[in-house]
């Protein structure tokens, strides 16, 4: 009698375990073309940007972006004088 039970749960295990096995190695497979497709766009892109020859314009900095830096400076300065009429008032 334990003999069977042993043995149903050994066979129940090797089922999860066979199961769990059938579902890990598609994601895995999937996993490595993913990567592999992902290193292989990422160096074609790449060399792509460099063969174009517009690097420079590339580089160019959005005027939006600037005009957002010079905004958060001009904060930080007016932050920076109040703390120092704060500190000197306490």
């Amino acid at each position: 009698m334990e003999t069977r039970v042993i043995q149903n749960l050994i066979y129940s295990y090797f089922n999860i375990v066979k199961k769990n096995i059938s579902d890990q190695v598609p994601k895995t497979i999937m996993a490595f073309l993913i990567n592999e497709s992902r290193k292989i766009a990422q160096s074609e892109l790449v060399a792509q940007i460099y063969k174009a020859g517009d690097l420079e314009r590339l580089l160019v900095e959005d005027p939006m972006v600037v005009e957002q830096r010079n905004r958060c400076r001009n904060i930080i300065v007016a932050l920076k004088n109040a703390e120092g009429i704060l500190n000197e008032v306490s």
